[in-house]
């Protein structure tokens, strides 16, 4: 039995990203589709990853390969604002005459709903790598598919399939794509991106959490740092880009894993997210001395009311000392915020827009606030009377093609002018060139200064 597991372009008009940075940001490998790929060989299948985004395929190329390869059983992973390629992808496989199952984080909130489309056969909630085994071993022996866990189907809808151990799952597969398609605009290629936990215990309103996230469960630093050695060794990756909810939840573990790595003489640079009020000046000395050369932090606001509504659990203070600690162990600094929140004033704005400014952060980016299904944020913003109720399931059906509502006036301006606030000013001139001094990241860099600088200033009267 063949099987293709398949990312697609998002085609998505919904991306907290504006679409000026959103194709110069990168794109990275899809741990999710490489866990599950994993799980189906060890079994004994035979399983293609397809990635369209990092291997640029367009519509056409997409069917042709899906078409050659001639898989059985196609998975299809997407999140909510993504579907409209996600629906592309599913036609093209079932065109292709495979039976086709839709997965993702999009389909906690929408399973049944995705029915709609006759494209997809099966829907799967929670466990991706073992519903897709599960499912393909049913599909292999014809026993029953309604007894796989985590399947929502026609006339079925099962329970969601628990999260697993990610030392029971094993690494993920990385053999499929080439790993010199994956590029960031920050790391050094090769890289690679890996995660050392999951799930999150936080309660922020802007973000979206799966059932299998709300548990916290750690690899070892055995385990971590084993993955990093095969990695440098097997794959030349000169930077490891960690991408779990929280690297530094456990101190003692971050303290293991970096004393591991010095004992082992590993040489690799990596980065990792963490809060702000998870970090200390010993710990990310710690860091700095295995190789951790930038952390990223999800900052959000320099607004304290705005921050409350968040529901961050943070404060301006806790903010500029872990930054500033950061920068005091030789860590470069990346701050995430949202702009635009819902009913943001321009002095709000005008605070965010400042404090990014007043940080010593290397690098930030400026997202537009987007309720995305099954947050508080939606709630509130369906609540507030910005968007139309039924607007995401419209979405995911096709009947509206616009983006979602914006929750404060001129909000994408904003973000630009952000953007532009921020990255076009003197002291990130050493920044920019050490970007562009870099072949693959030059054309993205001298492209995003040519956007910022051509991009209008409505926002700018706001403030």
């Amino acid at each position: 039995m063949k099987i293709a597991l398949v990312r697609n372009h998002d085609a998505c008009v919904n991306s907290r990203q504006i679409r000026m940075m959103q194709k110069r940001a990168g794109v990275l490998p899809h741990l999710g589709l490489g866990y599950i790929e994993t799980s189906l060989r060890r079994r004994g299948f035979e399983v293609a990853t397809i990635d369209a985004q990092a291997e640029y395929l367009d519509r056409e190329q997409l069917r042709v390969r899906l078409r050659e390869y001639g898989a059985d059983l196609v998975g299809v992973t997407t999140t909510t604002p993504g579907m409209p390629g996600a629906i592309e992808a599913c036609e093209l496989a079932k065109e292709a005459g495979a039976k086709v199952i839709l997965g993702g984080p999009h389909t906690e909130v929408f399973d049944v709903e995705n029915l709609y489309h006759g494209c997809i056969d099966y829907v799967g909630v929670g466990e991706g790598a073992t519903i897709m085994y599960q499912l393909a071993e049913a599909l292999r022996d014809g026993t029953p598919v309604e007894d796989v866990r985590g399947l929502v189907g026609r006339g079925f809808k099962n329970a969601p399939a628990p999260m697993l151990n990610l030392e029971d799952m094993g690494w993920p597969s990385r053999d499929s794509v080439p790993i010199e398609n994956y590029f960031s605009i920050m790391a050094k290629r090769p890289f690679a991106t890996m995660i050392s936990s999951r799930g999150c215990p936080f309660q922020c309103s802007f973000c979206f959490k799966q059932a299998v996230d709300r548990k916290s469960i750690y690899r070892s630093a055995e385990d971590v740092v084993s993955e990093m050695e095969h990695l440098v060794r097997d794959y030349g990756v000169r930077e490891i880009m960690f991408y779990d909810d929280v690297f530094t939840m456990k101190r003692k573990r971050v303290v293991e894993i970096c004393e591991l790595i010095k004992a082992k003489r590993l040489k690799v640079r990596w980065e990792a997210p963490t809060r702000v009020d998870l970090v200390d000046d010993e710990l990310m000395t710690h860091m700095a001395s295995a190789g951790c050369i930038r952390l990223r932090f999800g900052i959000e606001s320099g607004d304290p009311d705005i921050l409350a509504n968040m529901q961050k659990k943070t404060n301006l203070e806790e903010i500029t000392r872990a930054v500033r600690s950061a920068k005091r162990a030789g860590i470069q600094t990346f701050g995430y915020f949202i702009v635009g929140w819902l009913d943001e004033s321009s002095a709000q704005f005008a605070r965010t827009v400042e404090f990014a400014c007043s940080l010593p952060l290397d690098y930030a980016s400026f997202y537009t606030a987007t309720p995305l299904p099954g947050t508080k944020l939606h709630r509130d913003a369906v609540a507030a009377g910005k968007i139309a109720p039924d607007y995401w399931l419209n979405y995911i059906r096709g009947d509206v093609q616009n983006r979602i509502g914006v929750l404060a006036e001129n909000a994408e301006a904003r973000s630009r002018l952000a953007y532009k606030r921020f990255y076009l000013r003197p002291r990130k001139v050493p920044t920019l060139a050490k970007h562009m001094m870099r072949p693959e990241t030059f054309s993205s860099v001298v492209s995003g200064i040519a956007s910022l600088l051509r991009s209008d200033t409505n926002a700018a009267r706001d403030m």
